[in-house]
């Protein structure tokens, strides 16, 4: 009989999803301490205190990432826990309008004190915890059929809803997405997703049409965002002094940078014509001061964790396990997808940061959390099938 060897958990760490985490959020510090540094000299205030503050985030960020590795995931399987942090990340959207802290004329945060928590930025994770568990019921691929899946179809669109609401249309559609491509990766026909992409491109095309085309005084106000942000997606020079002024300054400091950059800290953009130079268009700070090679390096560490978590998730033979390394690598692929995207002009300006690198505790928070739990799995998975072949314990 073989001797049995104990390790801690900590010796199944994946160093394909950890190494590029780290370098990403250095990068990230770095970044924020110079697309910060004008703004706040101008204010009067400390060049680093943002990046202090990032940096405090990160360290936070890694004691949570590192609490959730070592929980048991099966804590996360049972119907009581889960209907527990479902109820939780609903009671905090639904409380919003009486206890959330109003930035850039939107209502969708809530201050902690040490940061603004964003509850629309949790909703996508928790999904992905609630479908991979009922997708994965009887641990055996089944046929597809919705009405088997009703109840978790229903608390998808229930989410959908109020985060559309707030209003966070950005973070609705990412909902809706990942919900499409769970479902397609428990057996549901490539047909049908298909179509519901093609019907998804058709209503955002013809909302643009109608949006640009037609009176929008019977439009809510909060919503009368919608049309600017869809004029500037047609046009981002439509009024580079007015409603075109992010976008179009966002494409300059692009320009600026050129293939090598012009060198850390020499951003021209940051000096009061981008906003949020920090936030949502600090990959546009990367391109000008970093040059586009190297922005494309980050990028690509980005991607390598998608795929590689879509690679284990392809391997593993666990089926719980490979829905959440979907549902964690679908989280990372949609905010970077649209982060970029809306900086290119391809899709409406959203809001969402760029993943580790822009300022902001909540984002950084749930998005380490996210791959703490897909480290979990991992671990976990190893874990059990060397105790199945009588090895390592």
């Amino acid at each position: 009989m073989k001797q049995m060897k104990r390790f801690s958990k900590m010796h199944y760490l994946d160093f394909y999803i950890l190494i590029p985490y780290f370098i990403l959020c250095v990068i990230g510090i770095l970044m924020v301490y110079s697309s910060s540094s004008y703004q706040l000299l101008d204010s009067d205030l400390g060049t680093s205190s943002k990046a202090i503050k990032q940096t405090v985030y990160f360290l936070f960020s890694i004691i949570c990432m590192s609490f959730v590795y070592r929980i048991n995931l099966t804590v996360l399987r049972k119907p009581k826990m889960m209907y527990f942090i479902l109820t939780m990340t609903f009671l905090s959207i639904i409380a919003l309008p009486f206890i959330g802290t109003s930035v850039g004329g939107a209502k969708r945060w809530i201050n902690l004190g040490v940061l603004l928590f964003q509850p629309s930025e949790l909703v996508p994770l928790v999904i992905v915890l609630y479908l991979a568990s009922n997708l994965a019921k009887t641990d055996t691929l089944v046929p597809f059929r919705f009405k088997d899946h009703k109840r978790s179809l229903l608390v998808a669109i229930f989410f959908m809803f109020f985060v559309a609401l707030q209003p966070n249309i950005a973070g609705a559609s990412m909902i809706f997405i990942l919900v499409l491509v769970l479902f397609l990766s428990s057996g549901l026909s490539p047909w049908f997703m298909s179509m519901a992409l093609i019907g998804f491109v058709a209503i955002k095309r013809l909302g643009t049409v109608l949006l640009l085309s037609i009176p929008t005084n019977w439009m809510p106000q909060k919503f009368g965002y919608l049309v600017t942000r869809f004029e500037v997606m047609q046009n981002p020079f439509i009024d580079p002094t007015g409603k075109g002024f992010q976008t179009s300054n966002a494409y300059y400091a692009m320009h600026n940078g050129g293939f090598w950059g012009l060198g850390l800290g020499n951003s021209i953009q940051k000096k009061g014509f981008l906003p949020a130079p920090d936030t949502d268009f600090i990959f546009a700070i990367c391109i000008e001061e970093l040059g586009l090679i190297f922005s494309l390096g980050i990028l690509f560490l980005v991607f390598f964790m998608v795929a590689h978590l879509f690679l284990l998730a392809i391997r593993s033979k666990n089926l719980y396990y490979s829905y959440l390394y979907i549902g964690c690598g679908m989280l990372l692929l949609l905010q970077v997808s649209v982060n970029v995207g809306s900086l290119l002009g391809f899709i409406p300006m959203t809001g969402l940061t760029f993943p580790f690198i822009s300022y902001g505790g909540s984002s950084l928070l749930i998005l380490s959390i996210t791959l703490g739990i897909a480290l979990n799995a991992r671990a976990t998975e190893i874990r059990e099938t060397s105790r199945q072949e009588g090895g390592i314990a």
